[in-house]
């Protein structure tokens, strides 16, 4: 059989989704032919990643240039019917996330315009999360919920055989009959990843290879060591997935063995010219210790290639970040999210607290560790005091390079609910997930403020306390606030960017503030 998977990406660049490298080999092991549509070059008209990031100072300005990563003006629909003319699938995956709908279903749509036959299955979170939403378009057929490592091939075998793959497990489908939406029960997490394929990287783009790190292009792979998350975070699917499944499905979290996973990860750097690794394992230090010093002794000796991870300031000590220094960690990022107290723990439902997060940021920065942050602007119940309390969150925890993102409610959260439930969003809001701007309206904080605050955000954290008031005054709609930014952003590159992250204390802050003083004296 012929399967085509579409990746309906509005963004994201230099990432290999694994889901679709996973599947993907999970078929071609079978013997069916897998192919990709990628979108991720077709301009659809929102603003990217590196450019939102590159104007809020998240990172270094990266020359990309002879990557040829800039977004085509083409037709979608044209685009898509060539890859459709020239592979004829016989089935056509859609793997989109909660802002990714709409491209996904104009991609089920043209599908069914060109061969009504052809079978059109949808997957990924959104279609697990609301099946109803999905299996709503008459031009798809079936949705995956929960994970396809064994569902997938399953049902590509069903329609070769020409079997109903109605009675599957995992798989919703709308009555012929009644139209009534039908989901199967799931079947329990797949345990043994060591059975696994390793990943198969060939169906995707060579661009996606390329990603900045600290001013130079790397060579970059994407793998997880362990599946799962141990925490219940109230914007995370992790909560909802084990809601979904119950109690009678198994380990949530999974691990493969330190000797599989070096033979993959050994496999994938020499095949593929691997320079650096990101490893998106929910949270990489909830392995046990035990594992993780066979980990850092192996991965040292057969990998031995630079990577960063994602952790929770909740499970650092002291033997975890020298085993991570060992095994080749140059940068983590924390979760820091929110710096008030109160949306932390009643409403976001971390297990982390500030000392937590102060203490292991400055643990990992001794380490010699690069920190960095993830931050959450936008949130229900927020307000400038609220961002502000995480701005000072960041400063005095010492992270080097923080992140600032807009809260974006994911479909089938906790958080989503709540955001409902308080008029901060619509119920049958067709969000879409925007980098420079916030998703949800809040009688706090305007999402014009809470704009100029995500602009500025690291120029508060990272600037000198005496130049509070000249990046407030930077936030107003003038010509004195206009050559205010300019500046501070100047000063920025001078003094953070090209220190480590940290301001230089050897300059002289009364000459900065003498200058500044001067722009805002023109009003």
């Amino acid at each position: 059989m012929k399967f085509l998977f579409i990746w309906p990406n509005k963004d994201q660049f230099g990432f290999r989704p694994m889901s679709l490298a996973m599947l993907s080999a999970i078929l071609k092991k079978a013997g069916h032919e897998v192919e990709l549509f990628d979108t991720t070059y077709i301009d659809f008209g929102f603003k990217g990643t590196i450019e939102v990031f590159s104007k809020a100072k998240a990172f270094k300005d990266t020359d990309m240039s002879q990557y040829n990563l800039a977004k085509e003006q083409v037709n979608f629909k044209d685009e898509l019917l060539k890859v459709l003319n020239e592979f004829k699938p016989d089935i056509v995956g859609i793997s989109a996330l909660s802002d990714e709908v709409e491209i996904g279903v104009q991609a089920s749509e043209i599908t069914k315009e060109w061969n009504k036959d052809a079978i059109v299955i949808w997957g990924n979170k959104f279609a697990t999360m609301s099946p109803e939403k999905v299996l709503i378009h008459s031009c798809v057929d079936y949705v995956c919920r929960g994970e396809a490592i064994e569902f997938l091939s399953e049902f590509v075998n069903y329609i070769q055989n020409h079997q109903d793959p109605r009675n599957l497990l995992n798989i919703s489908y709308r009555d012929k009959n009644n139209g009534e939406i039908i989901n199967n029960p799931l079947r329990p997490y797949f345990q043994d990843l060591d059975s696994l394929p390793y990943f198969d990287w060939t169906i995707f783009d060579e661009r996606h290879s390329f990603k900045p790190y600290e001013g130079k292009v790397q060579r970059r792979g994407d793998h997880m060591i362990s599946w799962g998350c141990p925490n219940h975070c109230s914007y995370c699917l992790n909560r909802t997935y084990r809601d979904l499944y119950g109690s009678h499905a198994g380990k949530f979290i999974r691990f493969y063995s330190v000797d599989r996973i070096i033979d993959e990860l050994e496999y994938l750097t020499k095949k593929y010219g691997i320079t650096f690794y990101k490893f998106h394992d929910e949270e990489f230090l909830v392995k046990p210790i035990e594992y993780l010093r066979e980990l850092a002794e192996k991965y040292s000796k057969r990998i031995n290639v630079p990577f960063t991870a994602t952790i929770n300031t909740h499970f650092v000590t002291l033997e975890k970040v020298e085993l991570l220094k060992k095994m080749g960690c140059i940068s983590v990022t924390v979760g820091v999210e929110t710096g008030n107290d109160k949306l932390r723990k009643e409403v976001l439902y971390r297990v982390d607290t500030k000392e937590e997060i102060i203490k292991g940021v400055k643990m990992l920065n001794e380490t010699g560790i690069r920190t960095s942050a993830f931050n959450m602007l936008g949130l229900p119940f927020e307000s400038r005091e609220t961002v502000m309390e995480t701005i000072a969150l960041n400063r005095e925890a010492g992270v080097q390079y923080p992140i600032a993102q807009f809260f974006f409610p994911l479909e089938g959260t906790p958080l989503r609910k709540i955001a409902i439930e308080n008029g901060f969003m619509d119920e049958d809001s067709k969000l879409i997930f925007e980098n420079d701007k916030p998703s949800l309206r809040l009688p706090k904080i305007t999402s014009k403020e809470l704009i100029k605050l995500h602009e500025r955000f690291v120029l508060y954290i990272k600037m000198p306390k005496e130049l509070y008031k000249y990046i407030e005054r930077s936030e107003k709609d003038d010509d004195i606030a206009k050559e205010l930014t300019t500046e501070l952003q100047y000063l920025y590159d001078q003094y953070v960017f090209s220190n480590e992250g940290k301001w230089n204390n050897k300059v002289e802050i009364r000459e900065i503030v003498n200058n500044l003083e001067k722009i805002v004296e023109k009003s």
